[in-house]
């Protein structure tokens, strides 16, 4: 798409990317700072991509290594509240069904009672987490076998679309502006300040601004390489599918169930038995690999060129691993048949029919990162003097999303990025989340 050619304008902070981290950071910085701050989206609203189309969970950091990913999990810790008492205000779904994580082999059980350690090395309190053997678990879940499970009682079910919508609302309140249908298709340095030229609106076709901050999701690794910047890395992107378990089955089951992933080297979860905000219950999702970020159904065949865009290399590396190849393959034998994805899910709920199973949930894509050693853990960030990258930031993103960006406008004040701008006496919009405390300062 060409870029357009209409009016060109200057602000002083443009944030790329309208789902939760793009949102939360813009509330942040319309919050703490008076200067003119521009969020842009490639759609005319927020969140409709990945931030909507997700299992809707505030997980609970149990099963997140407090080493590799620390990050992560402390944003999940801190996040929690913050998300509960925006809930609590604004009257948005609040669900706190909790998680069973099952061990359906005895020789899974120790990495159970690992979780369980990595929980409290998290912050989580003894009283969130319980492991059961396979007779408690029947007492609490009739329908679920297995050998043994962890129990987090405090993984809450929303509406993390909502959220955002609400979180943006606050923003706009607090002096945020924002224009969707806008795809940034170049930039530029003009001295000091960095040139964006975008694609899609016929009213705006640039930005001219002191400080770029790319929350792009499934673009943010195409838009720092137009800056010189992340040439290592390269993206793979992952459709996730879901099926709607239909009555009387469905309402069986009151708890999220979540098995133990039979291919940990890979970021992907097997389908779990998933309870919706709204009490909608669904399998799902799988990890099909797709060649565009907003590949939602069939192949996407128009987009097969990105496949083999560079860097090449990470991604060939990964194309000549045998068990990722049997993975993909499997993942795409879930998505040609409910069947297939049923008999994931019959192995810890054996109960459950593929007959349930006649309309399908809202897909989603995860763009996940891959550099030379395979895939990326963590988020990554990267910048140079007039632009900041978040790349890689991946379930469970949603969750943490209040801190980590509260964190990342600590991190740009840190480096001297924000001191040209005129702070606010900051007063929480809307009564709620204290930047100190999200950050961990407090």
């Amino acid at each position: 798409m060409p870029p357009a050619s209409g009016l060109r304008k200057d602000v002083d902070i443009l944030v790329v990317g309208a789902g939760v981290l793009g949102v939360t950071t813009a509330y942040w910085l319309s919050s703490l700072y008076d200067c003119r701050i521009l969020l842009v989206d490639r759609e005319r609203g927020v969140a409709r991509h990945t931030s909507s189309r997700n299992t809707g969970v505030i997980h609970r950091p149990f099963y997140l290594n407090p080493e590799t990913k620390k990050t992560f999990a402390l944003s999940a810790m801190r996040s929690y509240p913050l998300w509960r008492d925006l809930a609590k205000v604004h009257g948005l779904p609040w669900n706190p069904v909790g998680t069973l994580e099952v061990a359906l082999r005895e020789d899974d059980v120790p990495l159970l009672e690992k979780y369980l350690r990595w929980g409290a090395d998290n912050g989580m309190e003894n009283t969130e987490l319980e492991l059961l053997d396979a007779r408690s678990v029947k007492s609490v879940e009739p329908e679920v076998q297995c050998r043994a499970a962890l129990h987090s009682k405090t993984d809450t079910s929303v509406d993390f679309g909502r959220f955002t919508a609400c979180v943006h609302q606050l923003a706009l309140e607090q002096g945020l502006s924002f224009q969707g249908g806008l795809q940034v298709s170049s930039l530029k340095a003009e001295g000091a300040a960095l040139d964006a030229s975008f694609s899609g609106d016929e009213h705006l076709a640039g930005v001219k601004c002191s400080l770029l901050i790319n929350a792009a999701g499934g673009a943010s690794v195409d838009i720092a390489h137009m800056m010189g910047l992340a040439s290592e890395y390269s993206t793979l992107n992952f459709r996730g599918e879901y099926w709607v378990v239909d009555e009387p089955f469905a309402s069986r089951i009151g708890r999220n169930v979540y098995s133990l992933p039979r291919h940990p080297r890979f970021p992907f979860l097997d389908p779990h038995f998933i309870v919706r905000s709204d009490g909608m219950r669904q399998i799902g999702p799988n990890a099909v690999m797709v060649t565009d970020p907003y590949v939602y159904q069939g192949l996407g065949l128009y987009s097969l060129p990105r496949l083999f865009a560079s860097p090449k290399c990470p991604k060939l590396n990964l194309l000549r691993d045998a068990d990722f190849l049997s993975m993909v393959a499997g993942e795409w034998r879930t998505s040609l048949s409910k069947r297939v994805m049923c008999e994931r899910v019959r192995r810890f709920i054996p109960g459950l029919d593929h007959r349930a199973l006649n309309s399908r949930g809202v897909s989603g894509v995860r763009a996940s990162v891959v550099g030379k050693e395979g895939f990326v853990p963590e988020a990554i960030l990267v910048q140079d003097e007039r632009s900041v990258h978040i790349l890689n930031y991946n379930s469970p993103g949603a969750t943490g999303a209040p801190s980590y960006s509260a964190s990342l406008v600590a991190r740009l004040r840190e480096a001297g990025l924000l001191d040209g701008f005129r702070r606010k006496p900051y007063s929480p919009a809307g009564g709620i989340w204290d930047f100190d405390r999200a950050v961990g300062l407090t």
